[in-house]
């Protein structure tokens, strides 16, 4: 088999142009996604984008639920939620924008040899799925952002930055055949979510798991199980984090003592909190204390920051199409 490209960039197999050769991507992007293009883009009030088809593939962010609505093959998708959507080459399909607001849209144009050779590994995808909600706790949208600054600033190795998080995003899109969705779609468990509030609303008396299961309604071998299979570590792990997150704030505060705070979070004494505290954190909560004196520390509060550091409404070309 031979192949290679044209002035046109197409590529020609056994002298016929044909739009995409299996393993191409992979040839130049050493087994990575190739990324032709990223925007981020404010789409006017009322504007139409199709219909359309597209070669490639192209991952679509909407930070923010509008009336926006995703038209594919005559099955409409309302984005009323943050959401992904996941357009596949040759699907027709549209976008009708809010018609009262603008909508702010980011998006990434990509070919991948995984795709394009059916990798059951991107079931979720390859198949009929095109509407994805977005967790609270999902780390895509700060992937996505990522990339934008990323093409934006075009350091060295750029281009292959872009790559190699392109398919963490897509590796986090697709985690399991069975559940991705779920995960992506759905915060914790009623019942999962009850217990975690009464564990943060009692982290000053002597909880027992048993205590907490109660909360949800299930028994406490199936609370545990279920609570793991959600949190990803136990009810007994996740306690002791609450306590000690807990404890750090109050030793930032500078306004109490060791003994003082570990009874505040619901230990015993003080040496079974020292004991845990450095067993998890690898330092003495002395040191902790110590160390929140630093005026930088001493002064630092978390913020959430609205603004975007590079400039929105930019197209930017990666790479040409492979046709």
């Amino acid at each position: 088999m031979t192949i290679f490209p044209t002035d046109d960039n197409q590529f020609v197999l056994d002298g016929k142009p044909v739009r995409h050769i299996p393993g191409a991507v992979a040839e130049i992007t050493g087994g990575w996604p190739l990324v032709h293009s990223v925007g981020d883009v404010w789409a006017q009030a009322g504007s139409v984008l199709g219909m359309r088809t597209i070669q490639d593939y192209e991952l679509v962010y909407f930070p923010e639920g509008t009336t926006t609505q995703y038209e594919r093959e005559g099955v409409s998708f309302e984005l009323d939620k943050p959401c992904f959507i996941f357009t596949r080459p040759d699907e027709v399909h549209r976008y009708l924008f809010d018609p009262v607001r603008k909508v702010r849209h980011l998006f990434i144009h990509f070919d991948y040899d995984n795709f394009r050779q059916a990798d059951s590994r991107f079931n979720t995808l390859l198949n009929d799925c095109n509407k994805l909600l977005v967790s609270s706790n999902s780390l895509l949208p700060g992937l996505i952002k990522q990339m934008l600054r990323i093409a934006n600033f075009q350091l060295p190795y750029w281009k292959r930055r872009l790559s190699v998080l392109m398919a963490a995003a897509l590796e986090e899109l697709c985690a399991s055949v069975d559940n991705a969705l779920e995960e992506l779609s759905n915060p914790l468990p009623i019942p999962i979510a009850r217990a975690m509030a009464y564990m943060e609303e009692h982290l000053d008396e002597p909880l027992s798991i048993d205590s907490i299961a109660q909360q949800s309604g299930w028994s406490h071998e199936h609370f545990t199980r279920m609570f793991v299979a959600s949190v990803g570590i136990s009810p007994k792990r996740a306690l002791l984090e609450r306590r000690i997150l807990r404890a750090e704030q109050l030793m930032m505060s500078g306004q109490w003592t060791v003994k003082q705070i570990a009874y505040r979070v619901g230990f015993g004494d003080e040496h079974h909190f020292s004991k845990m505290y450095k067993r998890i954190r690898g330092i003495t909560a002395t040191t902790y204390i110590a160390r929140c004196e630093n005026s930088i520390i001493h002064h630092t509060t978390a913020i959430l920051d609205s603004e975007t550091s590079y400039p929105v409404n930019r197209h930017i070309l990666v790479n040409e199409y492979i046709k």
